[in-house]
């Protein structure tokens, strides 16, 4: 594969592992009160669900995007290819973005939204699961398009 082919493999990659850590961190927070007692599912709990997932999807995006493109140009060239590297690195993000954003007391001291159980754990466990995702796209085949001598 080629260096450009490889750039957008690793675009394309990046972006999946932001919805899905953006997804994980949405079920993380909505989760624990998704079911009100009923057995089926409220309308207004879905939107719900879908709003929060928008917005950490967003959030993870912005917060993450140049850490997480940096570790992957290191991995590139290291060749880096291995998911524990991939699950830390994700980890890693996740967690400089936790404390970059500082978002717990911004929400805490502008609305009334319920504080969220386990922050530092449950944005940990989305940057892993994230880390993860994009070594199943990309990150297996890290550094294999300079075998090959093509750009």
């Amino acid at each position: 594969m080629s260096l450009i082919g490889r750039m957008f493999v690793i675009f394309f990659a990046l972006i999946f592992a932001i919805v899905v850590a953006g997804f994980a961190l949405s079920v993380g927070i909505i989760g624990p009160d998704w079911f009100t007692g009923g057995g089926e599912s409220d309308p207004v709990e879905r939107f719900q669900f879908f709003v929060i997932t928008f917005f950490t999807t967003s959030f993870v995006g912005a917060y993450s995007f140049v850490p997480a493109l940096l570790l992957i140009v290191l991995s590139e060239a290291a060749k880096f290819r291995s998911f524990l590297y991939y699950g830390f690195a994700g980890a890693a993000v996740a967690l400089v973005g936790y404390y970059g954003a500082n978002i717990g007391i911004q929400l805490e001291n502008t609305t009334d939204i319920t504080p969220v159980r386990f922050p530092l754990q449950l944005a940990a466990a989305a940057g892993i699961i994230g880390g993860i995702a994009y070594w199943l796209i990309a990150g297996r085949n890290a550094g294999k398009w300079r075998d090959y001598g093509t750009l």
